[in-house]
């Protein structure tokens, strides 16, 4: 039996800001389910908990997507529907007043996280004073949702414990797998994230700050 795998990765990072840093630029997510026809042009598509965003907002976003094009699929050398996760990444840039600029910074694909972890920060980082380094983590997910392999990607002398950060991370990781023809097949989604030794965990997820900005407009 033949598939076709897609990997498709998030590759903006998501940068953790410390508290005491409130006031500079950050990464937020948006996701889109879309299901992309024979042609590679979008047949349907919606906003992850579109809900809580501003209609002006989400009607942008609905907007890109509409003119997102990915090559035609094929499942056993047929023309096939492809159903994925869309990721468009927004740079914000906070002003004094408590609003801010939004902007685009990226767009991937890759299957869309319905469940996020963050495992125990590292105590090593923690007792190390003025630390600061990224760390990368490939996550293989399979056609049940779940992270089936996980290759870490870190420069040389990364602490061990970093890397074992990344991977029970992505360990307690749930997704909705893409589907072709559909049928769910394997993806990959791409973890980055930054350590500071002021942060007590990385901050991967700023929706709630996002969301406020949002609505004050």
């Amino acid at each position: 039996m033949s598939y076709i795998r897609i990997i498709a990765s998030a590759l903006i990072a998501l940068a953790a800001v410390p508290s005491y840093a409130n006031k500079e630029p950050y990464y937020v997510e948006v996701w889109a389910n879309v299901l992309y026809g024979t042609d590679g042009h979008p047949l349907q598509y919606s906003l992850v908990d579109e809900e809580k965003y501003p209609l002006a907002f989400a009607d942008n976003v609905k907007a890109r997507v509409a003119k997102t094009k990915v090559p035609p699929a094929e499942a056993d050398g047929m023309p096939a529907t492809l159903r994925s996760g869309v990721r468009l990444d927004f740079l914000v840039t906070p002003s004094a007043d408590g609003g801010g600029q939004v902007r685009m910074a990226g767009l991937s694909m890759s299957p869309i996280p319905t469940k996020r972890y963050a495992a125990s920060y590292p105590d090593d980082i923690a007792r190390s004073g003025g630390w600061e380094g990224a760390v990368e983590a490939a996550c293989t997910v399979g056609i049940d949702g779940k992270c089936r392999l996980i290759e870490v990607r870190a420069l040389p002398g990364m602490p061990e414990s970093v890397r074992r950060f990344a991977k029970a991370s992505l360990e307690g990781w749930s997704f909705i797998p893409q589907e072709l023809a559909g049928k769910p097949i394997e993806g990959e989604y791409v973890f980055r994230v930054r350590l500071h030794t002021l942060d007590t965990y990385p901050e991967d997820f700023r929706q709630d700050r996002f969301l406020r900005l949002l609505h004050s407009r």
